[in-house]
């Protein structure tokens, strides 16, 4: 086989895994997506997508070490490249559901519920102390563009919001998952 043709099945099972362990990671964080939009109305539903949100982060070093001990060796640049693809697919993934969310299920559920927040006498006087007399007007300035967003630029921000996590959480995820060559500490 020459070496191109390796190169290219390299790839080919490279992208195949990314969205298979992609899957995965994307069920954490569509999970997590949705229990911190049930935590805003019961705090322990928003913890417990923090936590599980925290904890894709473990799964896809676990996903990739299995890949590198039981499908093929993982040095480190291919260890971010899956990586990267794998976060990536997840990020597809979840924004696809948050497109789903914004404009088929929420209603407005969102912006009325940041409104009733606002209207605490905690949160006015940490608004106060933060943006001064006009906090209360900015407040409602802010949510009003929020509600007027279309769920699809909102999907829109999520997405590059989501692949911002990628890139971030897609290095450490590889320097923990590679596989070093033998011999080496």
């Amino acid at each position: 086989m020459s070496n191109n043709t390796a190169n290219i099945t390299e790839g080919q099972q490279t992208r195949a895994y990314a969205g298979y362990y992609g899957l995965w990671v994307g069920l954490c964080w569509i999970t997590s997506f949705s229990l911190s939009v049930l935590g805003l109305s019961s705090p322990m539903a928003g913890n417990l997508g923090l936590l599980l949100g925290i904890l894709s982060i473990p799964l896809g070093i676990k996903l990739l070490r299995g890949f590198g001990e039981n499908i093929a060796p993982l040095p480190l640049g291919r260890a971010w490249h899956l990586s990267w693809l794998m976060y990536g697919a997840a990020a597809l993934l979840c924004t696809a559901t948050q497109y789903i969310y914004f404009a088929y299920l929420d209603g407005g559920l969102l912006v009325r519920t940041y409104g009733d927040l606002l209207e605490l006498p905690e949160i006015q006087d940490l608004m106060q102390q933060a943006l001064g007399p006009n906090a209360q007007t900015i407040a409602q300035e802010a949510l009003t563009a929020f509600a007027a967003t279309p769920p699809a630029q909102l999907a829109l921000q999520f997405l590059f919001w989501n692949l911002i996590l990628a890139t971030f959480v897609a290095f450490p995820t590889a320097l923990f998952s590679f596989t070093r060559k033998k011999g080496e500490n």
